[in-house]
């Protein structure tokens, strides 16, 4: 991983899986994937996780988005229910997060860390023969909004750490006036985001 972190010049992983529960995991193979999660905040790359779809209950996260280390995205489109009649700040998961490994850094426990659009994203599909592209809808389509935000800032600011980046993501966000554990820091707001003065 070190090799192919030093070749290429990876500043963002987008992690849009949803993981319901650590308990059916190897708990070797868990700890190993946190490791590496570690391993690649050292290595000075923003990783960028969805939340999951399990809400409105409370401490819903998916294990990986609540990992200390990741910026948990969760969903919120306002209004907007698009195909599936439900908001998706409905069925985005809650926090507060139960990952307790990176407290000395940032309170973990403030999950998720921001929300953003998911409903009826055009993305690929994998499914080609019916069609290369496809709405869907979810947090793991929020997640990769939020990591493209932050490509874009490292566009313009190319030399921003991990951390720097992660707290002009979480200023710039708008709050909506919701509790921490449904929005985080608020809504991306992409263009707040690029419009701070960082020099």
């Amino acid at each position: 991983m070190a090799g192919m972190a030093k070749k290429y010049p990876i500043k963002i992983l987008n992690i849009s899986i949803e993981m319901e529960s650590e308990e059916n995991v190897d708990k070797k193979e868990w700890k190993q994937f946190k490791e590496y999660i570690q391993y690649l905040w050292d290595m000075n790359i923003l990783i960028v996780a969805a939340a999951g779809n399990k809400g409105p209950d409370p401490m819903t996260l998916s294990p990986i988005g609540e990992c200390s280390r990741c910026v948990c995205v969760g969903c919120n489109d306002g209004n907007y229910t698009g195909n599936g009649k439900r908001m998706c700040s409905e069925y985005s998961s809650r926090g507060p997060g139960k990952d307790l490994s990176g407290i000395t850094m940032m309170n973990p426990l403030k999950k998720p860390d921001i929300v953003a659009p998911g409903t009826d994203i055009v993305s690929c599909n994998y499914r080609y023969g019916i069609a290369p592209y496809i709405a869907k809808s979810g947090t793991s389509m929020s997640a990769p909004i939020v990591s493209g935000a932050c490509v874009l800032c490292l566009q313009k600011y190319p030399y921003l750490s991990n951390k720097e980046l992660r707290r002009l993501l979480l200023n710039s966000a708008v709050d909506l006036g919701q509790s921490w554990s449904v929005q985080g820091a608020g809504l991306l707001q992409v263009d707040r985001l690029l419009a701070q003065n960082i020099l």
